[in-house]
């Protein structure tokens, strides 16, 4: 972000599902899953080189597995990052990105029982480009991360990418996929989860710089997770 400019996305999200992938990718589990959350991201320019990046999150989580029902609410983990540009190449613009995600009282992680603490550590490189999606202006975001997971739960590589076109001066539609692949951890009692993701979304800015968001999103393939469906309303506000 410019230097003393920012925006801040509130979103409140509902997600649930029937069923978890297995430990051999399949569909099978049966399961009862409800989530409902709000949060608050915050990017903030601090200097021309470096953003500050937050994420609080207010959760309700019910999961019931083999007749055993485990639910929470309360705060999720917080997420807390220094973002750093770096020099970039043609049309990429670069960044590095370190930060911590502080445990809450509710969910801190999808392999997780509810409320299970422990501090977690991510890095995380961003590129992304202006680009010309049929004739309208777009962009790409590609987004690489290692998270080091605590008490012994796999650490996990991440790979986000956002794909946007600015259908006209008021509306920005985004797809995105959220990948997560599971290392095997040390203790075999804790499973190796891989996740893919998928979101379709659309902003709509009915002020120069204020927003209004709807998305929908759907875990597609997994292991060890929920098969979950997920809508979310946002509101995005630039300052």
């Amino acid at each position: 972000m410019e230097k003393g400019k920012g925006q801040s996305i509130t979103t409140f999200t509902w997600q649930g599902g029937a069923k978890g992938f297995d430990r051999h990718g399949k569909a099978r589990v049966d399961l009862s899953f409800q989530k409902y959350e709000n949060a608050v991201f915050v990017e903030y320019g601090v200097t021309e080189k470096w953003t500050v990046v937050a994420r609080p999150a207010v959760q309700n989580v019910r999961l019931r597995f083999d007749e055993v029902v485990d639910q929470a609410k309360g705060l999720g983990a917080t997420e807390l990052s220094m973002r750093r540009a770096l020099p970039g190449w043609r049309q990429w613009v670069i960044s590095a990105q370190a930060g911590a995600f502080i445990p809450g009282s509710v969910e801190n992680g999808f392999d997780k029982p509810l409320g299970q603490s422990g501090l977690d550590w991510e890095v995380r490189a961003l590129a992304g480009r202006p680009l010309k999606l049929a004739d309208r202006p777009g962009f790409l975001d590609l987004q690489l991360a290692f998270r080091e997971r605590s008490r012994g739960s796999g650490n996990e590589v991440r790979l986000d990418t956002t794909l946007g076109s600015q259908l006209s001066r008021r509306l920005q539609v985004h797809v995105q996929s959220n990948i997560v692949v599971g290392m095997p951890s040390s203790r075999p009692d804790i499973r190796t989860v891989d996740s893919l993701k998928a979101q379709a979304s659309a902003v709509w800015f009915f002020k120069r710089k204020t927003g209004l968001q709807l998305s929908l999103s759907r875990t597609l393939l997994g292991r060890n997770v929920v098969r979950d469906s997920g809508l979310t309303l946002g509101f995005w506000q630039r300052f």
